[in-house]
């Protein structure tokens, strides 16, 4: 326990002790007030010494640039929780001249150690990557709900589940996925259709206002029910289902009261908290077992049908189910356990994140009709059409400018746009020595717009030409393999890559291609008033109110 938790337990004992003579004896010891006292100097002492000696006198990175200047509560921020860690991190990144590495603080001028070019980057997430992890509260957070996912596996047992679940990620077998991907996405459609033929948006003959997101999560969870279990969770047709709502009681949205635990954190361990029976953690844990339970009983059936198949047809695997538990099983490297936790890991970490995607594309094009028409135009022309049965393939080679559209998002929008890992042993970062417990912090939000790593266009801006270009197609300009990272880099990049840029063009595609969309913001001529998109404080990049938007339907395709 580190010495601030065990003075706070020192406090606890006192002001217990304290309450106790209060009310039972009804006087105070003297040696209770000395003690607290004593307690309530040693805070102020430890207090002075991290937010005043440490960064002026002890730090190891003295030499590192660092802004001009700092305050000793809110460190380099503008407020507490009023700007977020992304932003924090670009400004001092343009504002402080560096080579690499920045020395930096935030509340209660807790140090971190900002990367900003492609070697820092390449040791933090390539060349030493298994030196740097989560922190203990992270994992602590996120464990409750994948367990030993791939996510927390290091060193070579790390390589050995990538490695071995690589074949239900890659292009090619995600490529054989996309029929569900647009089968599902022409049902967010018709769901979206039926809410606009309800809605109370009159304003127009056949038009109506949707909430994105809502949607684009539910028709996420329902394909990752399919592709990943071979599991229909149903959240489209009915979004009030069991499944839905135990789903939705994983991811509760982080309080302050999180945010500070999680600032204090880096003093003091408040793991235990997390246990404790209050509603947010007994609902986050039925609904992470819950899930978990489904995951168990699929992959019993799958193991079953494998076993099956493989006695009855003498290995004949050509007709086994794509689906991502099926293949890997097919490998026969997992037990059910690791399978049910990377399972879950997929789960939570590859829903939300193309959702997300899906709110930021429909809000750029809702604002660019030309752009959209241009979309509407290659996807109607080289796409199924709705009345389409029987799908087999979706291939987007034939609608560049929708590719051009998605990575532009993708480039823009990262889901996870600031990052913090921690030095789990002494290490290096470009010939910087870097001791254990160190925080370091990269940011997609800093090197997917930097013009240092990328050629073309004003970065700040929405610009699906940058992809068009001759040569670029892929590559968006980007110099370098830490140009975009969007899907981080190196060994413990987002295995799930290659999903979300096939399944957010199904989206934008099946969107665009039945609708005409409009940015809904302000007071309408209803009274109604709607929210302007705009960033939530957090750690992703969601709209913090929604985004709204009027549809009317197209016919003809």
């Amino acid at each position: 326990m580190s010495v601030i938790g065990l003075w706070l337990v020192a406090v606890t004992a006192t002001l217990s002790l304290f309450v106790w003579q209060l009310i039972f004896l009804l006087s105070i010891t003297k040696s209770i007030v000395v003690c607290l006292i004593a307690e309530s100097l040693f805070f102020v002492a430890w207090f002075f010494y991290w937010t005043v000696i440490y960064p002026l006198y002890l730090t190891p990175f003295h030499h590192l640039p660092t802004p001009a200047s700092r305050s000793i509560l809110t460190g380099n921020q503008n407020g507490l929780f009023t700007e977020n860690s992304w932003d924090v991190a670009r400004r001092v990144s343009q504002t402080v001249p560096n080579s690499g590495l920045i020395r930096y603080y935030v509340a209660m001028s807790n140090e971190r150690i900002l990367v900003t070019n492609t070697r820092a980057l390449s040791d933090v997430l390539t060349n030493h990557s298994h030196d740097f992890g989560k922190s203990n509260l992270a994992k602590f957070a996120l464990k409750r709900l994948t367990g030993n996912g791939l996510g927390f596996l290091e060193g070579n047992e790390h390589k050995v589940h990538r490695k071995n679940l690589m074949p239900a990620f890659t292009r090619k077998h995600v490529k054989e996925l996309t029929p569900i991907f647009w089968d599902k996405a022409m049902e967010m459609v018709k769901g979206m259709e039926a809410e606009v033929r309800c809605g109370k948006d009159t304003s127009t003959q056949g038009t109506g206002i949707v909430e994105i997101n809502d949607w684009a999560t539910r028709a996420t969870l329902d394909i990752i029910g399919i592709a990943g279990f071979g599991y229909d969770f149903g959240t489209l047709h009915n979004p009030s289902n069991e499944i839905g709502q135990q789903y939705k009681k994983m991811f509760l949205e982080p309080s302050t009261a999180f945010n500070w635990l999680e600032l204090l954190g880096n003093y003091i361990d408040f793991r235990f908290l997390m246990t404790l029976p209050v509603k947010k953690n007994r609902d986050l844990t039925a609904g992470s077992n819950f899930m978990r339970e489904i995951a168990k009983k699929v992959i019993r059936e799958r193991r079953h049908e494998l076993f099956q198949r493989t006695t009855s047809e003498a290995g004949n695997m050509k007709n086994t189910k794509k689906d991502i538990i099926t293949t890997a099983l097919a490998s026969d490297c997992f037990t059910d356990d690791q399978l049910v936790d990377h399972v879950m890991a997929f789960l939570v970490a590859g829903h939300e994140s193309t959702a997300t995607a899906f709110e930021w594309a429909m809000y750029e094009l809702s604002r660019r009709p030309e752009m959209q028409k241009r979309v509407r135009d290659e996807v109607r022309t080289y796409l199924p059409s709705p009345s389409a049965g029987g799908v087999k393939t979706i291939s987007f080679e034939s609608v560049p400018y929708l590719k051009a559209v998605c990575n532009e998002v993708l480039r823009l929008y990262p889901f996870l746009p600031f990052a913090t890992r921690v030095a789990e042993k002494d290490t290096w970062i470009a010939d910087q020595f870097v001791p254990k417990g160190t925080i370091v912090a990269y940011a997609a939000h800093i090197s997917n717009r930097d013009s240092e790593l990328w050629s073309g266009p004003a970065l700040d801006a929405f610009d699906p030409e940058r992809w068009m270009e001759p040569g670029k197609e892929s590559s968006g300009g980007a110099n370098s393999n830490y140009a975009m990272l969007t899907f981080s880099a190196g060994p413990k990049s987002c295995i799930g890559e290659a999903w979300t840029r096939a399944e957010l063009p199904c989206l934008v595609g099946a969107m665009v291609g039945s609708f005409e969309i409009e940015l809904v913001e302000g007071k309408q001529a209803d009274g109604t008033v709607y929210p302007t998109a705009d960033f939530k404080m957090g750690k992703v990049l969601k709209s913090r109110d929604g985004v709204f938007v009027r549809l009317r339907r197209l016919d003809d395709w």
